[in-house]
């Protein structure tokens, strides 16, 4: 029998993927081969969190360290329902097929992510979702990742796919896979929290897991995700607080939302170049191909990560195109907008006709080099597919806990001007009553 892989990490210690029977058929040998696969390793060169390195000198970490993690999540997990075998019809089991194919899961679920990770589907006009090109790597029978699944099963490329996206005969695995608290949103938050330095994401993820519990409701075929009342249920709060005060402190600071205005205006220029027929030197010939609206293939989509369009931007910096210039400098050399808050009953356009005129008095065009960023998330989302199970009483997590009952009213709202820091002082004060 093979070796295991063993690999240190600064989340969850040493990880080991050790495999568990001899031949092919392993799925820790699966597993493993997929990791050396050139699109799973394509995620060493995207950053997670896109541009929040620019608040956070820390999060720098990638997503193929994130893919490592969640895969052995996932691993943790399907060990704790093994031990509550017992306890499930047996349809709802898992045997080693299904283990190889959640594995698989866990580790290709984010595949399809482009340069700075989120921050380009959310920057770049029309763009297709990662959770599309996700799936088009693992069909494609060109692909690595592909060719790598169907040598362990022919099956397996469209098992892995339809997993990822909640399509399971077993349940309470989908659920693990893409659910309110499934392996990838347990490791991002203690990775981002780890390498940020933010300590609010840091929940406990070895008492949750202990105490999750598999229940079958009365007359249901299937059996869904539970949580032991006596013993889990401030894990199961200590999840969810993390999630909101993360996205609080983090993925909607004000410095990495002022970057992804920053990087808005620059794609916005580029496609209108394009549009114009303007060839702008320096461009990766995928993303002007995007922009052209043509059908991207496989692979050239793959060859788009961090480094390359970090290249096109020291392209652009150096340029004749003063908005690309300007743009491009300011993220390279982090001159970023700065920002004033104000009420969320504002009009966007109101906003703009304060700020936009003092924009242009700076000879820069407001278009691009100003912005409104508005944001808003819940604390918690009812899931009914979640239950609490406290002796013989079965309750939703909404009457089980008053801390999530607390959570589900807690709304999060963010309404910005964006400007260059230049106009601080006098965007303030043109601000002043909005506020």
């Amino acid at each position: 029998m093979s070796a295991p892989v063993i690999l240190r990490d600064p989340v969850h210690g040493l990880i080991s993927f050790a495999p568990t029977t001899p031949g092919p058929g392993d799925p820790y040998r699966l597993l493993v081969r997929l990791m050396d696969t050139r699109e799973v390793q394509r995620l060493r060169r995207i950053r997670a969190l896109g541009l929040a390195s620019l608040a956070f000198p820390g999060g720098e970490h990638s997503r193929f360290a994130h893919a490592v993690g969640s895969a052995y999540v996932m691993s943790r997990y399907l060990e704790r329902v093994r031990s509550l075998a017992d306890e499930l019809p047996a349809h709802d089991r898992i045997d080693s097929d299904w283990e190889a194919i959640a594995l698989a899961a866990a580790l290709v679920h984010d595949l399809g992510h482009g340069p700075f990770s989120h921050t380009f589907e959310h920057v770049l006009p029309d763009a297709r979702m990662h959770e599309d090109w996700t799936s088009q790597m693992l069909l494609d029978p060109d692909t690595e990742v592909h060719r790598v699944l169907h040598e362990f099963d022919p099956q397996a490329p469209a098992a892995v796919e339809r997993l990822i996206h909640g399509a399971c005969p077993i349940r309470h695995l989908a659920r693990a896979v893409s659910g309110t608290f499934d392996v990838d949103r347990c490791d991002y938050l203690m990775r981002d929290s780890h390498m940020t330095g933010v300590r609010y994401g840091l929940l406990d993820l070895d008492w949750l897991l202990a105490s999750l519990r598999l229940y079958l409701p009365a007359g249901a075929s299937a059996a869904t995700l539970a949580v032991d009342g006596a013993k889990g249920l401030t894990a199961v709060e200590g999840f969810f607080l993390a999630r909101f005060y993360m996205y609080r402190q983090v993925y909607l600071h004000k410095a990495v939302r002022a970057a992804e205005v920053m990087l808005r205006g620059l794609f916005r220029r580029l496609h209108e170049l394009h549009d114009a027929g303007e060839s702008v030197p320096g461009t990766p010939d995928a993303l002007a191909a995007m922009f052209r609206g043509a059908q991207l293939s496989t692979e050239d989509y793959i060859s788009l990560d961090d480094a390359l369009l970090e290249t096109a931007m020291w392209h652009y910096a150096r340029g004749d195109d003063p908005v690309l210039r300007g743009l491009s400098q300011g993220l390279r050399e982090r001159k970023l907008f700065k920002s004033v808050r104000v009420r969320d009953e504002v009009s966007d356009e109101e906003v703009r006709a304060r700020i936009d005129p003092l924009v242009a008095e700076l000879g820069l065009d407001p278009r691009y080099f100003a912005g409104i960023d508005r944001t808003k998330t819940r604390a918690y989302v009812e899931d009914e597919a979640l239950v609490v199970l406290s002796g013989p009483r079965v309750q939703s997590l909404l009457e089980a806990s008053p801390v999530i009952h607390g959570l589900a009213s807690e709304v999060y709202t963010s309404h910005r001007a964006m400007f260059p820091t230049q106009l601080r002082h006098a965007a303030a004060d043109a601000l002043e009553d909005l506020r």
